[in-house]
C-alpha cells in the first residue's frame, strides 16, 4: 500500500536580513515527509537543516524572513495561516524536540508544569487529568519514579533524563509531525543510543512521522528511511537511505562518507574535504560546494539542478560520470 503524503515542503527559502547583508539560510529546498517514516536531514553546521526545520513551524525571529514557496501540511499551506491557526498546530499537530535540552527547557518551572501546559492547551482537559497524562508519558519515555519527577525543576535532572522529559513533552499531544533537531549532540554514546531506540519504539507505537536534523551519518543510518543533504543552504542529494550509502551520487556526500573512520580499512590519514563552510553572506556562484571539490570544472560557476540520476534518487553535480569513476577506482583499490 502507497504510503500518504503528509508534509509537502516546495521550493522553500529562507533569509535573514542583517545588517552586514542577505544571509540565504536555505534557498529553494523541496522534499516531502510521508506518514509513519523518518526523514533525515544531514549537512555541517550552517547548512540550513535547522532553519528549515524552524521555517516549517514559522519559528524565525524579527529578521528571518520566508521569501518564497509552500509548505504543505495535510494539503494545507502553513505560510496562509494566522498565528493563532499556527498556534494550534505547533506542539499539537508537529512537536519539536531540540539539541540541549537545559535551555529547551524553562528552569524555573516543573517538568511537569511544562509537559501540562502543552496538555491543557491543545486537548482542553482539567490540570488534574493533565498532570496524569504528563505522568503517563514520563513513564513511556523511560524517566523512573515519574509521580517524583514530575515535580522537580530540569537541573535536578540528568541530560539524558532532560531530553527524555523534552520528548515526553513533545509527544504529550500525539502529534503527526516530530521534528527532531540533533536531539542526541549533548549526550553521551550510550545514552544516545538508548533515546535513538526510544524514538523509534514511540514512532510505532504511535505511528507518527519524524524529521531527523543531524551532522552524524551514524544517527541517519539507524532511523533515517530517506535522506536528503543539505549544503550552504541547497539540497545536493536525496535519496533512499540504503541508496545513499551504497551508491552516493554526489561529491560531497562521498567526502562525508570517507571521512568516517573505517574499522576494515587501515588509513595512514584520516580523509577531511578540504577547506570549510564558505560564509552564507559571499556563497559562491554556481555550486556552492565547487571551492572544495575534486571534481570542480569552469561549468560549475553555473548552478546544477537537482535532477533524478536513478529510480527516486536525485543529485545536484555536473560531474556525476567523474565520481562515478573515481569512486570505482577507489573501491577496486580496497579490494586489492
Amino acid at each position: 500500500m502507497e504510503k500518504k503524503k503528509i508534509l509537502e515542503v516546495r521550493n522553500l527559502k529562507t533569509y535573514f536580513y542583517t545588517e552586514d547583508g542577505v544571509v540565504k539560510a536555505v534557498d529553494g529546498v523541496s522534499f516531502e515527509v510521508y506518514e509513519g517514516e523518518t526523514l533525515g536531514i544531514v549537512g555541517e553546521s550552517g547548512c540550513g537543516k535547522s532553519v528549515t526545520s524552524l521555517s516549517i513551524l514559522r519559528l524565525l525571529d524579527e529578521k528571518g524572513r520566508i521569501e518564497e514557496g509552500e509548505i504543505l501540511f495535510k494539503g494545507k499551506n502553513l505560510l496562509d495561516l494566522s498565528e493563532d491557526e499556527m498556534r494550534e498546530i505547533r506542539g499539537n499537530e508537529i512537536a519539536m524536540i531540540f539539541q540541549e535540552p537545559m535551555t529547551a527547557l524553562n528552569p524555573v518551572y516543573t517538568i511537569g508544569d511544562q509537559i501540562m501546559e502543552a496538555i491543557i492547551l491543545h486537548q482542553k482537559v482539567s490540570e488534574q487529568k493533565a498532570r496524569k497524562i504528563a505522568i503517563e508519558m514520563l513513564k513511556k519515555v523511560g524517566i523512573p519514579e515519574p509521580e517524583k519527577r514530575i515535580d522537580e525543576y530540569p537541573h535536578e535532572l540528568s541530560g539524558g533524563m532532560r531530553q527524555r522529559a523534552m520528548i515526553a513533552m513533545a509527544l504529550s499531544c500525539n502529534p503527526s509531525i516530530l521534528i527532531a533537531d540533533e536531539p542526541t549532540t549533548a549526550l553521551d554514546v550510550t545514552i544516545q543510543a538508548q533515546i535513538l531506540e526510544l524514538m523509534k519504539e514511540l514512532q510505532r507505537e504511535y505511528g507518527m512521522s519524524i524529521i531527523m536534523i543531524t551532522h552524524d551519518l551514524g544517527v541517519i543510518a539507524e532511523m533515517a528511511d530517506r535522506v536528503l543533504v543539505m549544503y550552504a543552504g541547497k539540497v545536493v542529494e536525496y535519496a533512499d537511505v540504503r541508496d545513499l550509502f551504497k551508491d552516493p551520487h554526489h561529491p560531497y556526500t562521498w567526502g562525508l562518507m570517507n571521512s568516517i573512520p573505517r574499522l576494515d580499512v587501515e588509513y595512514e590519514r584520516l580523509n577531511a574535504i578540504p577547506g570549510v563552510v564558505p560564509d552564507a553572506l559571499h556563497f559562491p556562484e554556481g555550486c556552492r560546494f565547487r571551492n572544495r571539490c575534486e571534481f570542480a570544472t569552469n561549468k560549475c560557476a553555473e548552478e546544477p539542478p537537482l535532477v533524478e540520476v536513478k529510480a527516486n534518487h536525485f543529485s545536484a553535480c555536473w560531474h556525476i560520470d567523474e565520481l562515478r569513476k573515481t569512486m570505482k577506482l577507489a573501491q577496486e583499490g580496497e579490494t586489492a
